[in-house]
């Protein structure tokens, strides 16, 4: 937990952290940020963005994939980055 950085409150991160577990199961979320941006779902003028690791990655110092998260709603989205060993 020493390297995950975030400006999240310590609730945030604890109500983050909660609600992602089912999408992270294989992943290492390296940090999590509080972002403008509008949730899809309730329109919150404030998102939740943070990138992960594959622990099935070779390298643990490139993104693999992307969480977005809506502290109002509880909407989550997975994405995959594309990175230079997916190519």
């Amino acid at each position: 937990m020493a390297e995950f950085r975030h400006n999240l409150s310590p609730v945030e991160v604890k109500i983050f952290l909660k609600n992602v577990a089912d999408l992270t199961e294989n992943l290492l979320v390296r940090f999590c940020f509080k972002v403008p941006g509008q949730c899809p779902n309730c329109g919150n003028g404030l998102l939740c963005r943070s990138g992960a690791v594959s622990l099935f990655s070779s390298s643990f110092d490139k993104l693999t994939h992307e969480i977005t998260f809506c502290l109002e709603c509880g909407f989550k989205e997975l994405t995959t980055c594309l990175t230079c060993e997916s190519l």
